[in-house]
């Protein structure tokens, strides 16, 4: 990006940061990073309120701003060891690879489905954390962020954290020890019932679910009626023997329900939850790649990022159109309208908040 393509996207983020709200608990604790060249340049910067904070943003407009999930005595010393540690929300990064500087875009749904699972089945259900201790942010490009802030998990360590991150990718997960013969004659196959918690009851849910929706993928015996409902009505009351089907042919089977009951996308290496002197983005800062909000989410079902994570006029995001030219070959893309293909060299307005991305993405510049 050339140094006027620059000049224009950080007068627009300063607009922006005028009247943009922030969330951030006890901000006086936290550590923060800025980065222009890279997502960090710069860390060890403290703010003692929400005032300085967005003082510094209007006034220095870096592309780039990331807190610290941990909190410190002292967040502006250096070395980290000076900052004295007093814990770190759990950080959850939910995002998607693909080929291509613009691939991951069409998987963005899929994503969100995991960030879904993620709160409902297991911080929610399986960890017992309240919602009001639990915020989620678009990552404003590729994928999620979701917040624990539950006092209770504070100060758990690296290990513990690595721990969550592996029970939610189902690391070490073997569904067939859910099952095992009753001690009565005949015997009956034992499994769990769709009440249970955790995996168990996922389980459960899961094959009931797909033997309503698509009950030949298990098998053809499913697709009758009759033997499809003996064998839900077994599964409800944890009974899986109401079925023809031979026990080590059905629990075999369940294998594919099973593969989908972990959440994939949780960052895989968990360096982010792991990591407790980790940077992450500001909720409802502009990501500097792409020109969108890394908004905060009420509403994570309804949330659409081509929408709801652009720009609104009202927040300094501007009107109008903005000319560019592009400078390398560009696919089309599937945003709230199809955008493109472009071709290098194109030149033409868009809307602002399109042409800013694009801009932003390294595959235009600014030409009027």
């Amino acid at each position: 990006m050339n140094a006027n393509d620059t000049m224009v996207a950080k007068k627009i983020f300063a607009s922006y940061y005028e009247t943009a709200e922030f969330r951030i608990p006890r901000i006086e604790q936290r550590e923060f990073g800025i980065g222009n060249m890279k997502k960090i340049d710069a860390r060890h910067l403290n703010f003692g309120n929400a005032q300085e904070f967005r003082n510094y943003l209007c006034n220095n407009t870096p592309l780039f701003v990331s807190h610290s999930t941990g909190y410190y005595e002292f967040p502006g010393a250096s070395p980290m060891v000076k900052k004295c540690w007093k814990g770190a929300d759990v950080v959850f990064d939910l995002d998607i690879h693909a080929e291509g500087k613009y691939g991951a875009y069409a998987h963005l749904g899929r994503v969100k489905e995991d960030v879904m699972r993620l709160v409902n089945d297991f911080i929610l259900n399986d960890f017992g954390i309240g919602r009001d201790n639990v915020a989620v942010a678009f990552s404003g490009n590729r994928g999620y962020h979701v917040h624990v802030r539950d006092p209770a998990f504070l100060s758990i360590g690296s290990d513990e954290r690595r721990e969550l991150v592996d029970y939610i990718m189902g690391q070490g997960l073997d569904y067939t020890q859910f099952f095992s013969p009753s001690d009565t004659k005949p015997a009956r196959l034992l499994g769990p019932k769709p009440d249970e918690g955790g995996y168990r009851g996922r389980l459960a849910r899961g094959t009931i679910k797909l033997l309503e929706e698509d009950p030949g993928k298990l098998s053809r015996l499913f697709t009758k009626e009759k033997e499809r409902g003996f064998f839900i009505s077994g599964i409800q009351e944890g009974n899986w023997s109401r079925t023809s089907l031979k026990s080590g042919d059905l629990v075999s089977r369940l294998k594919g329900v099973a593969a989908t009951l972990p959440v994939s996308s949780v960052d895989t290496d968990a360096g982010v939850t792991q990591d407790l002197s980790k940077l992450i983005r500001v909720p409802n800062s502009i990501h500097g790649d792409t020109g969108m909000v890394a908004r905060i989410i009420e509403d994570i079902g309804a949330f659409d990022p081509w929408k709801d994570a652009m720009m609104r006029e009202a927040e300094g995001g501007g009107t109008g159109e903005m000319k560019i030219r592009f400078t390398e070959d560009v696919p089309a893309i599937e945003m709230d309208q199809t955008l493109g293909p472009f071709k290098k060299d194109d030149e033409l307005a868009l809307p602002r908040h399109y042409a800013l991305f694009f801009v932003l993405k390294g595959s235009a510049t600014i030409s009027g």
